[in-house]
């Protein structure tokens, strides 16, 4: 097809300039600063790919303060990242432009597969959005794996206990530059237990945090990092005249101090298991499954305050019918998938076998944005019987990060939850 096609004659286009800037490096004897400059604005896989130019250019690349001004760079430029399983496990990525001239189809669109994991059980579900280039995902079996798209790497992270239901949240602090992966339990009994993304590291359980606990398989329940923060949805336990009661709660985790906040959630019972990054603040949404309603309207509550636990109701009519999410044009089915962190517009999306379909829409304005990217095969994907659509799980603001994951250890000894 002509991404197809677009996407081989870029490669080659890329692969010439690539060498051109080698030879230039080289014969020009360009200082090391502006070669600093000079690869620090090109794709993660030119800079990836450059590293085997020379010991020198390798260690410029792979320096800590590089990979660090790299992700800088790249969070001017987001993608839609779109991950989906091919029929023999591997995962096919889609790395989409998130800003598009409308009614256009992709132009900058990059396509590539990696291996599956060596324990692929398959039935992986996103845990957290992507968060400084990563994201992680694991299923009700707890196996759990990080991925690093832009390096095409993963990392399988070990069975911390011998209980199978738990979730796993992954946060990044900005000051300290590190990744980390924290469990939270099924069981209100057992303390949280974090993972820093890193050599020579292991699980580590973190003492005196509140009691409480996830759902047992958070389909659909996702984490979200925010400023060094992350935000999940999680029940406490407590008792009122000796009976036991239980509360569904907001939980903050601060990523650098490891310390938990518990945060009371919105009066509201049309709160649904969806938290988004609204410009830089947590968004908690609604969602409204009224069919004979005449106006549809997108309802989310946003955390105006953390410390002071103040929350703010947005309310903004939708260019389409809110339940079921049917656009009236394309006449497909969409998902709520993000807002973008520069304009605030919301992400609706659907993916089948002919495109896969995006919509921007920006609740301040009422305007709407649409594009297609076609080109999806249906041999790529795994086959469902009977279905013209097909799973898919998309990943907004998506920025390239070179961090590597060859150093995490695979393989920890279980934590003893009861010293």
């Amino acid at each position: 097809m002509r991404e197809e096609q677009a996407e081989d004659g870029e490669r080659i286009i890329q692969y010439k300039e690539e060498d051109s800037i080698c030879k230039l490096l080289e014969v020009e004897l360009i200082p090391l600063d502006l070669i600093h400059d000079i690869v620090l604005r090109l794709p993660a896989k030119s800079a990836v790919r450059f590293r085997c130019v020379s010991k020198l250019w390798a260690s410029i690349i792979t320096r800590p303060y590089f990979i660090t001004s790299f992700a800088f760079m790249t969070s001017s430029r987001l993608r839609l990242l779109v991950c989906i399983k091919t029929s023999d496990k591997r995962r096919l990525f889609v790395s989409l432009p998130q800003h598009e001239h409308p009614h256009t189809s992709y132009s900058d669109v990059e396509r590539y597969q990696m291996d599956p994991p060596e324990f692929d059980t398959g039935n992986y579900e996103p845990y957290s959005e992507s968060v400084h280039g990563l994201i992680c995902c694991g299923n009700f079996m707890g196996e759990t794996v990080v991925w690093n798209p832009s390096m095409r790497q993963h990392v399988t992270l070990p069975e911390p206990a011998e209980f199978r239901f738990k979730s796993y949240f992954l946060g990044y602090d900005p000051v300290e530059d590190k990744y980390k992966v924290f469990c939270i339990a099924s069981s209100s009994n057992n303390d949280p237990i974090v993972f820093t993304l890193g050599p020579q590291e292991s699980w580590r359980v973190i003492k005196n945090s509140p009691k409480h606990y996830t759902p047992r398989w958070p389909m659909g329940h996702r984490g979200v990092c925010i400023n060094g923060h992350a935000y999940y949805e999680a029940s406490i336990c407590f008792e009122v005249d000796a009976i036991t009661q239980w509360e569904v709660v907001l939980v903050s985790f601060d990523v650098r101090y490891e310390k938990f906040r518990i945060i009371r959630k919105p009066d509201d019972p049309k709160l649904c298991p969806l938290l988004l990054n609204y410009q830089g603040k947590l968004a908690w949404v609604c969602e409204d499954r009224d069919e004979k309603k005449l106006v549809s309207s997108l309802r989310f509550w946003i955390l105006e305050d953390e410390e002071k636990q103040e929350w703010s109701l947005r309310d903004y009519l939708m260019p389409f019918q809110i339940w079921p999410r049917r656009d009236p044009i394309w006449r497909v089915y969409l998902s709520l998938d993000g807002v973008t962190q520069d304009t605030g517009e919301f992400i609706y999306s659907t993916a089948r076998f002919e495109a896969i379909y995006v919509i921007y829409y920006d609740p301040k304005t009422n305007l709407t944005r649409r594009v297609i990217y076609e080109g999806v095969e249906y041999e790529e994907y795994e086959e469902y019987s009977g279905s013209e659509t097909f799973e898919v799980h998309l990943y907004s603001n998506h920025s390239e990060s070179l961090m590597s994951l060859e150093n995490v250890p695979r393989y920890v000894s279980p934590i003893n939850w009861n010293q």
